[in-house]
């Protein structure tokens, strides 16, 4: 518990400190003013980051860190199609976290499209004794700040959109616990929506904020424990079932945050087997790509690999390939060395 405690403590003050040295240029790095697309024939382009834990205290830093990267999401040449928060927004899941979230985002025109994944600290507050939500109110306050933030009517923890012609499938929890809950009903529901993006023949990307079981060095890169069970730190008892609806298809690409580790290639000698992006293959021997998001507020530096607040990817999507962007949008500087290009198939 101490030990938690001091990696939050150290990643707080490490956030004050580039939130006070980006806008004098202070941080290193690829510079490049704006997001601006690699070539003129990108079909869908959006940005993506998880793990803001945004608190009511502290808001200066928290909302600071966070209103950094959404300037620079705004300051894209070409507006982005998308930005996708996937989960963990808020430490607590309260009303006053949720708010500060809502105060920022709305502040700036980030893209034409806003996707909001529930996380499991979102899902918290009523086992708190200080949550000042209504009881059972975890499924209504997502729905409200889905509305008022990116004007999405939802009726569930689980939504799908088509974003120029690409199926964004957004996956949830309905329990409260750290690893994910799926009822039956979301598991149907999401199969048939992957049948449906499948029948486009285009890419489809799942948004969920857990990661698929074993992998990105699950388990041992969530506690750093050699005999943790297979389902640490991951979706937990019902992953091999997503994991099953996943690997059905071609061009399928899986965004998961929750594991607080920076940006990492995959064969790094430094810290455990833990990579940013890595790939299973599916039933026809195709690979389904898993991209790990790094954590905006929290990194742990015990994972290695690029360690910094305010990042996450951006990706662009073309007729033959995906671009996987590394890229800190606190700074705006993008960090090249872990760019990834995925070859689509057929």
């Amino acid at each position: 518990m101490f030990m938690k405690i001091l990696v939050k403590l150290v990643s707080l003050f490490l956030s004050l400190v580039m939130t006070l040295s980006a806008p004098l240029g202070l941080v290193t790095g690829s510079k490049e003013a704006k997001i601006a697309r690699a070539k003129a024939d990108c079909r869908v382009s959006f940005a993506t980051i998880s793990d803001i834990h945004l608190r009511g205290n502290f808001k200066l830093i928290f909302q600071g860190m966070l209103e950094l990267g959404l300037a620079d999401m705004e300051r894209a040449k070409d507006k982005l199609d998308a930005v996708a928060f996937v989960g963990d927004i808020t430490d607590h899941g309260y009303y006053e976290q949720w708010d500060v979230f809502e105060d920022a985002v709305t502040k700036y025109d980030i893209a034409k499209n806003t996707m909001v994944v529930v996380g499991n600290h979102d899902t918290w507050g009523p086992n708190r004794d200080e949550f000042d939500n209504p009881e059972d109110g975890v499924k209504p306050t997502f729905i409200h700040y889905n509305k008022t933030i990116s004007d999405r009517d939802v009726t569930e923890m689980y939504y799908s959109d088509v974003i120029n012609g690409y199926y964004f499938i957004a996956l949830g929890s309905e329990a409260d616990h750290t690893d994910a809950y799926l009822s039956d009903t979301q598991l149907q529901w999401f199969a048939r929506e992957m049948e449906k993006a499948a029948a486009t023949g285009l890419p489809i990307f799942v948004l969920m904020h857990q990661p698929v079981n074993e992998t990105h060095g699950l388990p041992y890169s969530w506690e750093k424990e050699k005999d943790d069970p297979p389902e640490k730190g991951g979706i937990g008892e019902q992953s091999a079932q997503v994991e099953q609806i996943l690997k059905k298809y071609d061009n399928v690409f899986y965004i998961s945050g929750h594991i607080h580790g920076g940006f990492k290639n995959a064969g790094s000698k430094i810290g455990p087997e833990y990579a940013s992006v890595e790939t299973m293959e599916n039933d026809n021997g195709n690979p389904v790509t898993l991209i790990n998001l790094p954590s905006y507020m929290y990194f742990d530096f015990v994972r290695g690999g690029h360690l910094a607040n305010g990042c996450g990817w951006v990706i662009e999507v073309y007729d033959d390939e995906v671009l996987l962007r590394a890229r800190n949008f606190a700074t705006g500087t993008w960090l090249t060395r872990y760019d990834q290009t995925v070859e689509l198939v057929g």
